[in-house]
């Protein structure tokens, strides 16, 4: 039969365990995350059939404004072709 001190070695072990593996998992999906290129993203400084991007989810307003997805200021006038409806920087 295990003892106490067995038992908690082996629970604190795979608490451990757990955590590391977390954060290993955790960095392959920030770095699926990186930011894209205006080019790839086939960005505009003008809105496209009313839509722009103070209006896209994906949108963080400030002065300049910025993108979840693109690199750089983005104009909350511009668009791209990953627009989203909804209210600001509330994609998943």
């Amino acid at each position: 039969m295990p003892t106490r001190r067995i038992l908690l070695k082996h629970g604190a072990l795979a608490a451990f365990s757990a955590t590391v593996f977390s954060i290993a998992i955790s960095r392959p999906a920030a770095a699926a995350m990186a930011m894209m290129s205006k080019k790839l993203a086939a960005y505009q400084d003008t809105p496209r059939n009313g839509e722009q991007c103070s209006a896209c989810c994906m949108f963080v307003p400030g002065d300049p404004g910025h993108c979840t997805m693109i690199e750089g200021d983005i104009s909350p006038h511009g668009w791209c072709k990953f627009w989203q409806a909804g209210p600001n920087d509330t994609c998943s």
